[in-house]
């Protein structure tokens, strides 16, 4: 499952490399169509599946993905709140609830953030400790290397 598609053609690039069991949405109309066009006819007839959807109140069925990939969906839904903290905890708690029903027992839940990793943190945390539902296995902090580049590490075998 991918959150927030938009215009991002790295699962374009996923589908090319082999991954065609993928299902994605965005709330945005627009952006669903950005990545029709992006994906083109041939694509989309093997894609499973791809539509409008809000992340807070997703259309699948419990335990539907084996994994899920968020780049930054999360971040845009926290934003979303402005300066009404409280709704924008409430939503992003309200999405994660959601990518945890979606995800099969088991299931990985890859999430990329950059933009409010704190509120992120905090709403899988506040999720495993109301559901048990997450088990983190790599946080990928960003570091800054010798030379002054900045990353993060999603190697998770260290």
């Amino acid at each position: 499952l991918i959150p927030g598609i938009g215009n991002d053609a790295c699962i374009r690039d996923m589908f090319d490399s082999g991954s065609h069991h993928l299902t994605a949405f965005d709330y945005a109309p627009e952006w669903v169509e950005c990545a029709r066009r992006m994906f083109g006819r041939d694509r989309l007839r093997e894609m499973d599946d791809l539509r409008v959807a809000d992340a807070r109140s997703l259309p699948y069925e419990d335990g539907s993905f084996d994994a899920v990939m968020e780049k930054g969906t999360l971040d845009s839904i926290y934003l979303s709140g402005g300066m009404d903290k409280d709704v924008a905890r409430k939503h992003l708690g309200m999405a994660v609830s959601e990518l945890a029903r979606v995800v099969k027992k088991g299931g990985v839940v890859f999430s990329v953030t950059a933009a409010c990793v704190d509120a992120v943190q905090a709403a899988f945390d506040a999720c495993r400790e109301r559901e048990g539902c997450w088990k983190q296995i790599r946080d990928g902090s960003t570091y800054i290397t010798e030379d002054g580049y900045a990353g993060n590490n999603v190697d998770a075998t260290r």
